[in-house]
């Protein structure tokens, strides 16, 4: 059953917002396997260098208040590179490096870390979403963790000229996901995330398993595997997909281009 909750609903939610997310119950997954090539980089995009830290520094910090483990999937040539970062900036020492051997998009990256994940939680977090806040994460994963039924829980904003775009039927359940790149977008406006999402770990693998059979996780122009393109499997049964309409659009913003990168420099300097 999908559900919307919207900034003037926090007030229901903050019996939630107020527990303490447990950190043992949580793995971030970061499919980082991507290299930087629009930005001019011949490394992996995550350890691409804002404001003179990398990508992985920054999204390492974001998360490991909330979680006890960190997995980055990344291309064969890249991982030991990567492996090496995450040795300077992961502080609890619990992590791994996951390796996908083709670019086939992002569900079969995420499907690497089958094997490795063992906590009941699991936030799958795009490898350059740097400008993601503190007070969106924590609202995130608690709202996700104290509720039994929820499959799928994650924030989102709507834009304009969205690069995402999440198709409702009347009662909120999410039916397509529209994206850009896929030239499937023609609306003005749009539902788009933040790259970040709170997944029960059984469902999620659950849903990837039985996705890779079904033609709708292809990508219509690109034909890879895509996690979002398998959101509408998760609205089952009586299990919960929770859209928290309470990020800001700055959020949104994925590092791409050069300008995206001087966008999110210029977004963290203000917030300092």
């Amino acid at each position: 059953m999908g559900r919307i909750l919207f900034k003037k609903d926090l007030k229901k939610v903050s019996r939630f917002t107020n527990k303490k997310i447990k950190r043992s119950l949580w793995t971030c997954l970061i499919p980082a396997a991507g290299r930087g090539t629009r930005l001019g980089y011949i490394l992996p995009k995550v350890l691409y260098p804002i404001l003179e830290k990398p990508i992985l520094h920054y999204l390492v910090q974001l998360f490991e208040d909330y979680c006890t483990q960190f997995i980055v999937v990344a291309s064969p040539e890249g991982a030991q590179k990567i492996e090496k970062e995450l040795k300077n900036c992961c502080n609890s020492k619990n992590f791994s490096v996951a390796i996908q051997e083709e670019p086939k998009g992002m569900a079969h990256a995420v499907w690497q870390a089958k094997d490795i994940i063992r906590t009941p939680y699991t936030v799958v977090v795009w490898g350059d979403q740097i400008c993601l806040r503190d007070e969106t994460i924590s609202s995130t994963l608690a709202f996700h963790q104290f509720g039994t039924k929820n499959a799928l829980t994650f924030p989102t904003v709507i834009k304009r000229d969205p690069y995402i775009h999440f198709q409702r039927d009347y009662s909120g359940r999410i039916i397509k996901v529209l994206q850009k790149r896929e030239n499937e977008i023609t609306e003005e406006f749009g539902e788009t995330d933040c790259g970040f999402f709170g997944f029960s770990t059984n469902l999620l693998f659950s849903v990837l398993q039985n996705g890779f059979k079904s033609p709708m996780s292809l990508g219509a122009q690109t034909k890879e595997v895509n996690l979002l393109q398998l959101f509408p499997k998760f609205e089952i049964r009586n299990f919960h997909v929770n859209s928290l309409r309470i990020a800001y659009e700055e959020e949104t913003l994925g590092i791409n281009t050069l300008m995206d990168a001087q966008k999110a420099s210029s977004i963290l300097r203000n917030r300092k």
